[in-house]
Parts: structure tokens; C-alpha cells; sequence
């Protein structure tokens, strides 16, 4: 951890999927629908988790390792298609977070979403929950021309909750997160209990902080905010 520079904090920003909400096991209902309706074997819940932060192709993929162009992409559609019929069968927040989102809206300290999710998606999911306040600002995956690891995303959420990036702090699960955090010098902090890519380790990370539990990010936000 980095104490010297949490003091200057005002602002925190999430990554959606796999950091603010556990969205794993409807993207594994999703997939399992999938696979029984093109007679594939189901892929299992913990190869799926692995890659659920790289989107729904890299699923698609993990599922249907044999295919490519536009059988693959048949795949692909279909399973989004599942996916949205089903965005909030089983997805909640992370259990530990609530407790820090109660103490950003008492302390009126804004915070937002910035996810490589497509907005369709991103949007009715959102629409499922009620936080102890609202986020300031919502960048999806489409929102701009680019999207993470990119910095601009992530100017435009420091632009809304009107603070600037350096005092911002990024949660993400994948080292992509990190990095874009990094890009648009805000401090960053890993979710370690994300869908963290196969094999990484906190090695891999260069984030100012590493979180392994969500509840240790409730108490960062007590702390620091």
C-alpha cells in the first residue's frame, strides 16, 4: 500500500463486472444455455470466471475453443442474447461493499462506474439496483470511440464527478484496469477477488493498492474517505 498518497483522495471509481457486482453466474447461466443449444459441452463455472472479465468473445471463445468467424460469432450473439433475458437472475454486489458505499453517501464523496461492458448491457443491469447513492457517472465500453486501457474513459468519469484524475482511485480486476488507471494518472487499487486471468498473481499488479477481500475495500474507503 501507498499511504503517502491516499490522503489526497476524493473520488473512487469501479470497474463493473467482477469488482462492484459478482455478475459470474449469470454469464455462466447465459453460457450453459449456449452450450445445450449448439449440443456443446457446458463449459465448467471456474474456467468460464477466469475470463469473464475479457468480455464476452473471450468467453464465447473459452466455450467454443474450436471455432472461429462467423460460427463463432453466432455463439456470440446468442449467448449475449441469453445473457440479457437473464442479466440479474443471480448477479448482486459484492458482499463486503455495501458498507463502503454507505459511508461515500454519507460523506457525499462521489464515485462512478467505468466498464469495458457495452451500454445496452451495462444499462439494464444497472437498472436492477439501488445504491446507498447513485453513481455519479457511468462510462460503458461504447460510450466513447475508445475504451480501457485507454485514459480517455476515465478522464471523462474524473470530468463528471468533477475531480481531477490525480485524485481519483480505480478498483479493477484484470492488470487492464490497472493500466488505465495508471494511463490517466489516478492511483489504482486491484480486486484480487475478481475474475482475475489464469495464473496472475499480485506480482503482476502495479497498483498503489491490493485488495483481496471486498470488505478490505470497505474499510480503505472508511479510512481514506
Amino acid at each position: 500500500m501507498n499511504p503517502a498518497t491516499s490522503n489526497t483522495l476524493q473520488c473512487i471509481l469501479f470497474d463493473l463486472d467482477g469488482t462492484l457486482l459478482d455478475t459470474s453466474y449469470d454469464f455462466a447461466f447465459a453460457m450453459a444455455e449456449t452450450c445445450r443449444h449448439f449440443d456443446q459441452p457446458i463449459v465448467t463455472y471456474q474456467d468460464l470466471r477466469s475470463v469473464v472479465s475479457q468480455g464476452g468473445l473471450a468467453m464465447t471463445q473459452r466455450a467454443f475453443p474450436t471455432l472461429s468467424g462467423a460460427a463463432l460469432e453466432q455463439r456470440r450473439l446468442y449467448f449475449l442474447d441469453r445473457y440479457f433475458e437473464n442479466i440479474a437472475q443471480h448477479t448482486q454486489l459484492f458482499p463486503g461493499l455495501q458498507a463502503g458505499l454507505e459511508h461515500l453517501a454519507d460523506k457525499q464523496i462521489p464515485w462512478g462506474i467505468v466498464t469495458n461492458k457495452p451500454g445496452w448491457l451495462t444499462e439494464k443491469l444497472l437498472g436492477y439496483f439501488t445504491f446507498p447513492s447513485a453513481p455519479k457517472t457511468v462510462i460503458s465500453g461504447d460510450t466513447l470511440a475508445v475504451r480501457k486501457p485507454h485514459p480517455e474513459p476515465m478522464w471523462l468519469a474524473a470530468q463528471e464527478c468533477q475531480i481531477a484524475p490525480e485524485h481519483c482511485l480505480y478498483l479493477g480486476d484484470h492488470p487492464r484496469d490497472i493500466e488505465a488507471g495508471i494511463n490517466a494518472k489516478m492511483q489504482t487499487g486491484a480486486a484480487l477477488f475478481g475474475y482475475l486471468p489464469e495464473g496472475s498473481t499480485s506480482a503482476d499488479w502495479p497498483a498503489d493498492w491490493l485488495f483481496h477481500t471486498p470488505f478490505e475495500i470497505s474499510r480503505f474507503i472508511k479510512q481514506h474517505f
